[in-house]
């Protein structure tokens, strides 16, 4: 037999590994084919090291990053041929005071028994000592790469120095806890730490208001400070209050220094220039403070950034509210939009159907004052003046009573549409009608504040595709347009289109606006501007998806408020506050943005009538009482519509707040919603709570349109569950038992999770680190039989396969193994959640794409579930099974879509006892069935309860159902 051996070489920029015969590389996509059993460990290691993109296979070699290699354990390194980890310590030193430019930093090795070691050299991760080559251990490398960084730094670069050092100081700890490092001299009797987000202390009220800020690091404990409490005193109430701008580096006592990161010290200048500004600026930066952080950060970073640098905690939240800064509503009290915006509704005799309006005005604090258009002219006067000079309110009599108006902007915004109304309402020469008052932004939390009504049938043309439709749609699809223009002509404020994933919402969406703007041009519809909301990461597909389906002009000229396009229509208020123009807003065809631009620039937007509003992916404002909420729910539209696939995803308050914010008060108050829905499962109450949303009532079309895939639209291909259920044996079975035995044994509460996971683990394989062949490995698990004979099936009718999978050791040991066995001539493609976006989508294009017959692809349920289409596959096996039904369903939707051309198999291998006892998977299968049940039918909560999990391990316990 042929020798085949794993070699390596040390580079600078990787860790060359081959695979070689007798000298002759092997070429890559052959090493899972050609190794023999004994190397096919470091062959899996490999693969997995390319799906965590820890490493690159060109050609004959594997370029491992130098990271990954200090990363190994030996077992790992020994598997590819890789010597053990240097047993060397590190010692650092640094030489000079550490705010000068001559300041260095030296580090040197040394043997465990303290002689130093002479003429070792380091290239990445490794130390050459005497000729031979030793791994050094994670904690080492960091240490070391941190010391070069530092070395690196500009002798001038003061705040690159601190942050240096603040990066060495981070990773130092841990190798003198292990004994493999230690400092010297001023290094280890210093402390530098590194902050990049900040949070907000108010202290103070009115002109005494000031801001203090406090340091974070992100990705930190949510919401705790990055300092000591007098570190932090130091810092926030002493050193950053001394200079007019923010500094790279503080000096705080007691050898404490902090480093701030650039996006940082951008956004805290910024807080001082504010910090010295009226006290009218100085609340608006609190009650907003991303609103100015946009501006102060440019336009062109990243949104995460900006959304990173501030963190909301608690405590400045009701700080925010307690200062009245967030919770002050003045709306304006008119007639809803189809009175005064369409003109009165009449009957068939020519005689208005409604009764004639009460007049205009405001309402603060609930009591609804009325205006005529000089008193809103000098209200408008006064309370413009009031915002300049920083005071709070302005005093209006009115019969004799002196009322204190806010000079708020939401006042000013209130007063301008009271106007517009009343501008209207006389040029009508009609009388004007009545509706329910608009109060848009109570929050119907405690009790029902408002209740907007079905308005009186709106002008609309003519039902169908509009003209610029080019896309034809589905049947579903078409029924779901119709739906949307039956829900605006018939005058109802909003609907929910719970459509699931790959059913097409946005095709609908725009299909649906097209149709507005449609009317709009033949002046049926009054001209007003349209609204999509948005998650960031699917603004440019909402462009795209409108240039793919409309034909020009589509929905007219795109104003692009997010990003670098913010910077065109942004200037600043009287108070300093960074604010939007609202003509150009009101002027725009159809305005783009992102949910927390929503949020930040919360008063503009809601100057603005817009004839539609559409919020994508709608479980972004699925929860009560947070500010990005309360913004959508202020906005002002005629008619909104909610997208989203899940409109229940931890609780049924989130279904509750999404039909709150498109149609107010249809579900009542939340707290009597969740007392009578969530606090007792009540399938048969949540059943009714489902008919009421999604059926015709009255004549008038339901609230709610959820179609999903299990509907078996006539658009998809037939789809077909095959459970594989195959008697566990050997190992398995007597693993499969001890367990069972630990579980009973054990009375620790809080254990059936535990419990649970290990059976889970025993029952996808037994022995997933076992150094044996293919067919050894499949035999021991059941399971796995199971998903290798649907792959079998698979292969011989040159079809394609999706694995779902999450353990990622035995991702990888799958990838050799399934190259093998099916002689690919690459190996299979993984996506996980170490995978980034590019390279997860160029995996997908390459699956789609490739025009060989049987290919499968492996991913992980969380990371694989969503936002992908693969529908040249037709099978999925879910060789792992998550707890929530609608993950699963998720999975099963890559393939299971519009595109999908095959009939689709599901297959569900399951590990079963031989004596006729249930296992754990058959109790699984059916708790899982029965909760994607309930889902469908009474729209439950997905996610598995900790009753339920008990009650899961008790039937397993027990061998029964219960």
């Amino acid at each position: 037999m042929t020798s085949l051996a794993f070699t390596h070489v040390v580079s600078p920029a990787w860790t060359e590994v081959r695979l070689e015969r007798r000298g002759t590389p092997v070429p890559f996509e052959a090493w899972a084919t050609e190794a023999p059993r004994n190397l096919l460990p470091g062959v899996d290691l490999a693969h997995r090291l390319i799906a965590a993109e820890s490493a690159i296979a060109d050609a004959e070699v594997l370029l491992i990053e130098h990271r990954a290699i200090a990363g190994l354990t030996a077992r790992e390194a020994a598997a590819l041929g890789l010597p053990p980890a240097t047993d060397l310590r590190a010692v650092i030193e640094g030489d000079g005071n550490i705010a000068l430019p001559g300041f260095r930093l030296s580090l040197t090795w040394q043997r465990v028994t303290g002689q130093p070691v002479l003429g070792a050299g380091r290239v990445g991760a490794w130390l050459r000592v005497g000729g031979a080559w030793r791994r050094l251990p994670s904690t080492l490398f960091e240490v070391a790469e941190a010391v070069d960084r530092l070395a690196a730094v500009p002798a001038d670069d003061m705040a690159g120095r601190y942050a240096a050092i603040a990066a060495l100081r981070e990773v130092l700890p841990e190798a003198e806890r292990g004994g493999e490092a230690s400092a010297r001299g001023l290094l280890g009797r210093i402390t530098i730490v590194q902050a990049d987000a900040f949070s907000l202390d108010l202290k103070g009220e009115g002109e005494s208001l000031t801001l203090v800020p406090i340091l974070h690091r992100s990705g930190g404990p949510a919401g705790e400070p990055l300092l000591p409490p007098d570190k932090q005193h130091a810092f926030g109430e002493d050193q950053f209050q001394r200079f007019s701008t923010a500094r790279s580096v503080y000096t705080l006592g007691d050898g404490w220094f902090v480093v701030l990161a650039p996006p940082l010290r951008r956004a805290l200048s910024e807080l001082r220039r504010v910090a010295s500004a009226p006290a009218a600026t100085r609340r608006a930066f609190a009650a907003a403070p991303r609103a100015f952080l946009r501006e102060a950060l440019g336009d062109e970073t990243d949104a995460t950034v900006v959304e990173q640098v501030f963190q909301e905690t608690e405590a400045w939240s009701d700080r925010v509210i307690g200062l009245g800064l967030w919770t002050k509503r003045v709306v304006p009290w008119v007639p809803l939009a189809p009175t005064d915006w369409f003109g009165p509704e009449t009957g068939a005799a020519g005689t208005p159907t409604r009764p004639a309006s009460p007049g205009v005005g405001i309402e603060v604090d609930g009591r609804p004052i009325p205006l005529g258009q000089d008193e809103i002219l000098e209200l408008q006067s006064r309370i413009e003046a009031a915002i300049g000079a920083g005071e709070e309110s302005v005093s209006f009599c009115r019969d004799g009573e002196r009322i204190a108006i806010p000079a708020t902007h939401e006042t000013l915004a209130a007063l301008t549409r009271a106007e517009a109304a009343l501008v209207r309402s006389r040029a009508d020469r009609a009388v004007a009608a009545t509706a329910p008052e608009a109060l848009i932004i109570k929050p119907n939390e405690q009790e029902v504040e408002l209740e907007e009504e079905v308005a009186p049938p709106r002008p609309a043309p003519a039902p169908g595709p509009p003209a610029t439709l080019v896309t034809m749609p589905k049947p579903h699809q078409a029924e779901g347009i119709a739906w949307l223009q039956r829900a605006w002509s018939r005058g109802l404020p909003g609907v929910l289109l719970a459509d699931d994933m790959g059913l097409g919402k946005t095709l609908q969406g725009l299909a649906f606006l097209a149709w507005l703007r449609d009317g709009m041009r033949a002046g049926i519809v009054p001209r007003a501007p349209v609204m999509i909301v948005a998650p960031t990461g699917l603004l440019e597909n909402w462009r795209a998806e409108h240039d793919r389906h409309l034909a020009t002009p589509g929905l007219g000229r795109c104003l692009a408020a997010y990003g670098q396009g913010l910077a065109a229509i942004r200037h600043r208020e009287g108070d300093g506050r960074p604010a939007l123009d609202v003509h150009t807003l009101s002027e725009a065809d159809w305005v783009l943005t992102t949910y927390e631009t929503l949020r930040d620039y919360d008063r503009d937007f809601g100057r603005v009538r817009f004839a539609a509003l559409l919020f994508d992916e709608a479980q972004k404002i699925k929860s009560p009482g947070v500010r990005l909420t309360d913004a959508a729910k202020a906005m002002q539209a005629e008619f909104r519509v909610a997208l989203t696939g899940t409109p229940v995803e931890n609780r049924l308050a989130d279904l509750w707040c999404i039909v709150d914010t498109v149609h107010p008060g249809c579900l009542g108050d939340l707290k009597s919603f969740s007392a009578r829905y969530e606090r007792v499962t009540d399938t048969e109450a949540l059943r009714c709570l489902r008919r009421s949303l999604d059926s015709d009532i009255a004549g008038l079309p339901p609230l709610m349109l959820r179609r999903i895939k299990e509907d078996r639209l006539p658009e998809l291909p037939p789809r077909e569950e095959r459970i594989r259920a195959e008697p566990m044996q050997g190992a398995q079975l007597a693993k499969y038992e001890d367990a069972l035995k630990e579980a009973r044994a054990s009375a620790r509460r809080g254990g059936a999770l535990e419990a649970l996971q290990r059976l889970r683990t025993i029952c996808l394989h037994p022995e997933p680190d076992a150094s044996v062949d293919d067919e050894a490995f499949i035999s021991a698990s059941a399971r796995l039989r199971m998903a290798i004979a649907a792959l079998d099936e698979i292969a011989a009718k040159g079809e394609r396969a999706l694995l779902f999978l999450d353990d990622l050791d035995l991702q990888a040991r799958l990838v050799g193994l399934l190259q093998r066995r099916y002689r690919l001539p690459s190996p299979p493609m993984v996506i996980n959640g170490s995978v980034d976006g590019a390279s997860r989508q160029a995996r997908v294009d390459r699956f789609q794409a490739a025009d060989r017959g049987f290919d499968v692809m492996l991913l992980s349920p969380r990371a694989g579930g969503v936002g992908l289409t693969l529908t040249r596959a037709n099978h999925v096996i879910h060789l792992s099974r998550w707890w929530n039904p609608a993950v699963e369903d998720q999975c099963t939707g890559r393939v299971l879509r519009i595109g999908q051309t095959r009939p689709v198999t599901i297959h569900i291998p399951m590990a079963v006892l031989p004596d006729g006892r249930r296992s754990f998977d058959e109790n699984l299968h059916a708790l899982l069935e029965r909760k994607r049940r309930l889902m469908r039918e009474a729209l439950l909560p997905p996610a598995a309860t900790e009753a339920e999990r008990a009650e899961l391990l008790e039937q397993t316990l027990s061998g029964s159902t219960g």
